[in-house]
């Protein structure tokens, strides 16, 4: 347990100079939830967190940590684990931070806070990040982050470039705009279900990540 925790603490070590870059990036989610939708401030934010994440790779690849894990008496399983317990420990704390702008956004623009809203986006972009996350990860530590890096990105393409243009064309369909405008209306008079739900698959998501990193690792020894 002691290696794990100096092992969330090395990665935190890597990350920490680019937190003045992470921090001059939060004025982009503020515009955006002022002009657009104050949750897409909450998307925005966990969504380029998933960015500065993968920086760690790098990071960690440039500074050869992998002699250093190699010298030291450290499995290579810990480090993976070590490595998504990090991800999700930093995620919480950008999801608690987006929705504190979220809230400060809402008094001052509209003098209320629609709570239904912001836990909506909330759990959405925090299952769209963590959906990121593991197609990623396994990725990042099967190659060197250059070429994981060009892979990495696919991801983004398919959903962003392809999928939201495909929704907005499907969304022009009278019977697929009311199945899908059901299906929103239901999360939406039942929070509790949208968050529970968000919970299950982000588990699930992360664990069978995880899970693939793990056999990928040990497949290479």
């Amino acid at each position: 347990m002691m290696t794990i925790k100096n092992l969330i603490k090395l990665d935190f070590y890597a990350m920490k100079p680019l937190a003045k870059t992470m921090m001059a990036f939060l004025i982009l989610p503020i515009i955006l939830g002022i002009v657009a939708d104050k949750g897409m401030s909450i998307m925005v934010t966990l969504t380029f967190m998933v960015f500065m994440l993968n920086s760690v790779f790098s990071i960690t690849e440039q500074s050869n940590f992998n002699k250093l894990y190699g010298v030291l008496p450290i499995k290579k399983s810990l480090n993976i684990i070590s490595r998504y317990l990090f991800s999700l420990l930093v995620l919480i704390c950008t999801a608690a931070i987006s929705f504190l702008i979220f809230i400060a956004l809402s008094i001052i623009s509209n003098g209320s806070i629609n709570w239904t809203n912001g836990i909506v986006y909330l759990t959405v972009s925090i299952v769209i990040a963590l959906f990121f996350i593991s197609i990623q990860y396994p990725l990042y530590f099967k190659f060197e982050f250059s070429k994981a890096n060009l892979m990495a990105i696919l991801p983004y393409i398919v959903f962003f470039a392809i999928g939201v243009p495909l929704i907005q064309y499907l969304m022009k369909n009278v019977t697929f705009y009311t199945n899908v405008m059901k299906v929103i209306n239901y999360f939406y008079e039942n929070t509790g279900m949208l968050v529970i739900l968000g919970m299950l698959i982000s588990v699930l998501l992360v664990c069978s990540s995880c899970l693939l990193s793990l056999k990928i690792q040990k497949k290479e020894f």
